[in-house]
């Protein structure tokens, strides 16, 4: 008797990106307590990077350190599966090595559940109230992405928004040496069994 293969549900979702920019900056300072961090780009420029408690993975800066790094910051929407639980916004943090270069990584996952209230195609614009908030708020969407996943929608929907920020930089300045990797273990091949030594015979 064939199994029975329970359909899976598609909900509709998009996710768009919205800036990927790469820099090369120096530390300018590094303030602990207020844990921030001022950079100078190549281009003269000033960037604070502002870092709470939670972030403690990644590799300590000092001024005058070289960085090369990365933003990336995307959107993403999704249709909520009806009884869904409510989604968490989070943090995460990461370090490494790139050629020896200590790396580290912070992403910020932001993410709110939202309640369509308005749609109007013609504009692309939508309406909406978020949990726990009964503000309206009014945006006007402008990626082919996000059009697109508007005209699945209608009034009353229930809408999962995830907002993804990430900072990745690499330590230029700094190299830390690698360990060598492991010498390769000898092994009998697969299926051999090995016979233990005969005795050598005794002296006469």
């Amino acid at each position: 008797m064939a199994a029975l293969v329970q359909p899976t549900v598609a909900h509709a979702q998009a996710s768009v990106l919205l800036k990927s920019q790469q820099a090369n900056a120096v530390v300018e300072s590094v303030d602990r307590e207020a844990r921030e961090l001022l950079l100078r780009e190549g281009n003269g420029h000033l960037l604070t990077i502002e870092y709470g408690s939670a972030v403690k993975d990644v590799p300590h800066l000092h001024e005058g350190d070289t960085l090369k790094i990365q933003f990336v910051e995307t959107l993403g929407a999704q249709l909520a599966p009806p009884g869904s639980p409510l989604p968490e916004s989070t943090l995460t943090t990461a370090r490494g090595f790139v050629h020896g270069h200590p790396r580290g990584i912070i992403a910020a996952f932001n993410r709110e559940r939202a309640t369509i209230k308005t749609i109007d195609l013609a504009s692309s614009t939508i309406s909406f109230t978020t949990e726990g908030d009964e503000s309206l708020h009014i945006a006007a969407l402008r990626t082919k992405a996000m059009q697109d996943f508007l005209k699945t929608l209608k009034v009353g929907d229930v809408v999962d928004i995830t907002r993804a920020e990430s900072i990745t930089y690499i330590v230029t300045n700094k190299t830390v040496p690698q360990p060598a990797p492991a010498a390769p273990q000898l092994a009998a091949p697969a299926g051999d069994i090995m016979a233990p030594a005969a005795p050598a015979p005794a002296a006469q």
